[in-house]
């Protein structure tokens, strides 16, 4: 019987290991996980209430830095590099790859596309933002004399566009809060502004972001399969099994689902449906609209691999729409050729493009611009 006792004991305390060491590695896998944005956890937000209300903006959630803009708002243009002293003929928003995120203001598009035309390109490209943000961005800019304005896309914006709070698609210690739009009944689009928070709303959303936000498509526990990372570990890793097999196995990032026909996330149609006001406002205003696919470095290598391009059901879209856009993606394609995709997107920079990669979009613009007559103004120098 004492021998039966101390088996019993001895398989217990095995089973005991086991679990313990299968929650041990959980645990790891989940600090893995929250890194490539597929779980969510409170300890990521640090920053302080005072520091979040000195730092962000109600309207749009952020701004750069001012030491990185003009006058203007806009990115410096070295070809032009006062503002005052000649209109803008071009007007970019978008996000770091309209920006030219990772390389100075001389290589970035904008500034190359300035010295092809010899006219001003503004830059409004702000890091991070969604179309939703750069499409504020423009209506809020009345100050913009530009005859033609562009809206940059990445496929990534798909993400963004039905989310509002950063933190929950890329880690971070400060809290990025941001405006979406969401489409009624009769698919007319419908703002979200960014909710005003008390510093108790504020700590609640580190610990629940659920309890402040009612628009948020990845909240942990929704529809997007995404998690709240906390014990027990194993649990939560097997609930989130799905996406880390679509995610880290076929190497499809989150927003590859969000382009699928039927995805709840209804990220397509509010897309388009912010691409259709941005191009109708704009030609209120005596503007016109473009809207420009920029493909990033994942784009390019699924294309080479399958022939397809991700962002191909958001074309078809504004085919159907009949909207004005550039797809830059089969252009870009066609330069690389056999040329390793690096040529373009160093690694080193975050996938953004390098100089040369600057110098063919802006070529690009440019060819489309000269191609459908779409330069207004006076001096045009090819170079």
């Amino acid at each position: 019987m004492e021998k039966r006792n101390i088996h019993i004991l001895g398989t217990i305390i095995i089973v005991i290991m086991v679990i313990g060491f299968a929650e041990l590695m959980a645990y790891v896998k989940s600090c893995q996980l929250i890194k490539y944005s597929i779980g969510f956890t409170p300890l990521d937000i640090t920053e302080s209430y005072e520091s979040y209300e000195k730092r962000h903006n109600p309207r749009l959630g952020w701004l750069p830095s001012p030491s990185k803009v003009d006058v203007e708002g806009s990115r410096p243009i070295p070809a032009f590099l006062d503002p005052t002293q000649k209109k803008d003929c071009v007007s970019l928003y978008g996000d770091s790859f309209t920006e030219g995120a990772w390389v100075d203001n001389e290589h970035a598009w904008s500034n190359v596309l300035s010295l092809l035309l010899n006219c001003r390109v503004a830059n409004y490209g702000v890091s991070g933002y969604g179309t939703d943000q750069a499409y504020i961005r423009f209506l809020d800019n009345h100050e913009d004399q530009a005859k033609v304005v562009i809206l940059g896309y990445i496929s990534e914006n798909l993400m963004r566009n039905v989310n509002q709070l950063r933190n929950l698609i890329s880690p971070s210690t400060k809290c990025f809060l941001k405006p979406r739009f969401t489409l009624d009944e009769r698919g007319q689009l419908n703002l979200i502004p960014i909710p005003l928070l008390t510093k108790r709303e504020y700590n609640t959303l580190r610990k629940n972001p659920g309890a402040v936000l009612s628009h948020e498509y990845f909240l942990p526990g929704g529809k997007s399969g995404f998690q709240r990372m906390r014990f027990p570990y194993t649990w939560g890793i097997i609930k989130i099994f799905p996406i880390i097999y679509r995610n880290l196995l076929l190497h499809r990032p989150t927003f590859f689902d969000l382009y699928q026909s039927g995805n709840s996330s209804k990220a397509m149609d509010v897309t388009v449906g912010i691409m259709r006001e941005f191009s109708r406002e704009a030609r209120e205003r005596g503007k016109q609209p473009l809207i420009l696919i920029i493909p990033t470095l994942f784009d390019i290598k699924a294309y080479h691999q399958s022939g397809k391009w991700v962002y191909q059901p958001v074309v078809d879209l504004l085919l159907k729409q009949k909207l004005a856009f550039i797809d830059s993606g089969p252009a870009i394609s066609h330069y690389l050729g056999g040329a390793p995709v690096e040529t373009l997107y160093p690694m080193e920079k975050k996938n953004h493009f390098s100089n040369k990669g600057n110098e063919i979009l802006a070529r690009i613009v440019y060819d489309y611009l000269s191609q459908n007559n779409l330069q207004p103004w006076e001096n045009k120098v090819k170079k």
